[in-house]
């Protein structure tokens, strides 16, 4: 291989060393720009999530706050306010304007509804009934009353002196358009709204003219201010006794960044020494209201996101440089790779060419084992046919010698003219003949070679059929076979000459192996199931050992003594049924002798497996 100059190789060196710093500033500023671009896109996606949670909560607390105005109207109208209010002093005055304030705040479902007289003091009121009852109570020291006596109405947060509970106040002058009387109130409890998270929205918090938590969705935030409280205004708080007793300390809420819309601040984490959370914070004034909503969206997921995205992107950078520093070292090593592909093209060329001379000698070999296959079968059956055949002469016999005399009595009978009787031994030979031509065809048809194409087979045809051929042999062993089926039909999917095949060797077997008992039996059960189609042959011989079940299928393994059997028929049966898509089992019966079990698949079920 051609060496690089020395100073090409300098030149090389540095050329990669300046590549590899500037694809890393380059990385750092994707890194810092992809970053800033995915935080933006997060917090605006969780900006609108949060303004549109933040908007609902405006909407019902509006409606909340607005949904008692219309009490003014009725108690100005009703004469019973405006009795108590111009004559305090009467008892009957009083107790008629307990009652019905009673009544309206029930139906209305105000927390409270009370009048004060021009002096501020309670002179009816709804809960007259209960221990915290505001009759008689001062109230004032409260901003509500002073602003209604002065404006005409006024609305008002604040802790109750008297009941200790928090509510939200409605106050106006009564009557209107006329010398003010007194002020009529409408207390409403706050405590009732749920004030509760969202997926969008970590923390929400109701916060008033003064900057105090009024509610949240967290306790801990109640009553806490988004800032300190300038002395003047906690001055002015204090003495309205509007928070009561409570301390009014700030949430420690920092502003980190601001933006159009909302800002990026950070709270104090649950416990001590445990950093500081961040929030996305925006805020929301309530119509009509000098309350302000304030949402906190959880950062979380943004800054998961951005960090992503700066992986990410590194990690697209990294590859992309990786790729040209690949791209530089590929530059120097292309006339070997090319070189080698070339060798490798060759060396593949020779390969497939050998992988085909293979395939094509597999193919050879398998389609002469196929061959060999068929002929061992036809073979098998021949023999089988041979063993039948001194069986067979002797059934053939009987019906010749009958037809001989049959024959003989004819002639003798038409000399005589007594052609009627003639004719019934004519008609006799005939039956005998066609016995005769039945025995012969299903020897012809079992001992040709049989063909590939399957076809719809009765099983009950193919059992009678093997017990026909094998007659003469069951005769002569004298063997009982029971053959019990159900009465429908059972087909399947098969050739009918090595269906056969299978039945004559497993009753030949049968036959064989109860011949050594005093009476011997065969029994042969057919049932069948949603799938398939099983057939039962039994015997009740001796049974088969341990090691002849072990190898009874393999071929050339017989039971039989020398010179009786080949050792093919089992090991052609089981290859027989595995082609139809069965199954051949042997086992030996608790009551003495072998059972074997042929499990085919019905028609359809088998034709489905071949189209598969």
């Amino acid at each position: 291989m051609t060496q690089v100059p020395t100073h090409h190789k300098s030149r090389l060196t540095a050329g990669l060393v300046a590549g590899v710093i500037g694809l890393s500033a380059l990385a750092a500023a994707l890194v810092v720009i992809a970053g800033g671009l995915a935080f933006r896109y997060g917090a605006e996606r969780a900006f609108e999530r949060g303004r549109l949670d933040a908007q609902r909560y405006t909407s019902r607390l509006t409606t909340e706050f607005h949904r008692f105005d219309y009490l003014s109207n009725v108690l100005v109208e009703h004469p019973s306010v405006i009795n108590v209010l111009t004559e305090a002093d009467r008892q009957d005055y009083i107790d008629a304007a307990n009652r019905y304030l009673e009544s309206v705040s029930r139906e209305a479902g105000t927390s409270t509804l009370y009048l004060l007289d021009k002096t501020g003091k309670a002179i009816a009121t709804s809960n007259w009934k209960q221990p915290t009852s505001f009759f008689g109570v001062d109230f004032s020291y409260r901003p509500y009353f002073q602003n209604a006596m002065t404006k005409g109405e006024d609305r008002f947060y604040g802790i109750g002196t008297v009941s200790g509970t928090p509510g939200y106040f409605f106050a106006v002058a009564l009557p209107r358009d006329k010398p003010t009387l007194g002020v009529g109130v409408v207390k409403v409890n706050l405590e009732d709204i749920d004030i509760y998270r969202s997926t969008s929205i970590k923390d929400i918090m109701i916060v008033d003219e003064n900057g105090v938590v009024v509610l949240a969705s967290r306790s801990d935030f109640k009553y806490r201010t988004m800032m300190p409280i300038p002395a003047e205004t906690l001055a002015a708080i204090r003495a309205a006794r509007q928070y009561d007793k409570s301390p009014l300390p700030p949430l420690e809420i920092a502003t980190e960044d601001v933006f159009d819309g909302g800002s990026i601040v950070s709270l104090p984490q649950d416990g001590l020494g445990q950093g500081r959370s961040r929030f996305l914070a925006q805020e929301i004034r309530l119509e009509g209201s000098t309350w302000k909503i304030v949402v906190l969206s959880d950062l979380s997921e943004v800054v998961s996101q951005q960090r992503w995205t700066q992986l990410l992107t590194a990690l697209f950078v990294a590859t992309v440089g990786l790729f040209f520093l690949f791209l530089m070292q590929r530059r120097r090593t292309i006339k070997a790779q090319l070189a080698m592909k070339e060798f490798l093209a060759r060396a593949n060329i020779e390969l497939e060419s050998q992988v085909a001379q293979r395939t094509q000698a597999l193919v050879e070999a398998n389609q002469q084992l196929r061959e060999a296959q068929e002929v061992l079968v036809h073979s098998a059956k021949l023999a089988a046919i041979g063993q039948l055949a001194a069986g067979i002469t002797h059934e053939l016999h009987q019906p010749v010698a009958a037809i001989r005399m049959l024959s003989e009595n004819a002639g003798v009978l038409i000399r005589r003219s007594q052609s009627d009787v003639a004719s019934d031994n004519l008609q006799a030979i005939l039956d005998l003949t066609g016995r005769m031509n039945k025995i012969i065809d299903r020897l012809k048809q079992f001992s040709r070679k049989s063909t590939s194409e399957l076809q719809a087979v009765s099983i009950v045809d193919s059992i009678n059929n093997s017990r026909q051929i094998l007659a003469s042999k069951v005769q002569t062993t004298r063997v009982e076979i029971e053959f019990r089926r159900p009465d429908q039909q059972m087909v399947v999917l098969a050739d009918p000459v090595r269906m056969e095949q299978i039945f004559i060797n497993l009753i030949s077997n049968a036959i064989d192996a109860a011949a050594s008992v005093d009476r011997p039996a065969i029994e042969i059960v057919a049932w069948h199931d949603e799938d398939s189609i099983f057939v039962s042959v039994t015997d009740n011989g001796e049974g088969l050992s341990n090691d002849a079940l072990a190898h009874l299928f393999e071929p050339f393994f017989t039971t039989k003594e020398a010179g009786a059997g080949l050792g093919l028929g089992l090991a052609i049966s089981i290859g027989i049924v595995r082609e139809f898509g069965g199954t051949l089992t042997a086992s030996n019966l608790l009551r003495g002798g072998a059972e074997f079990v042929v499990r085919l698949p019905l028609l359809v079920r088998a034709r489905k497996m071949i189209e598969a």
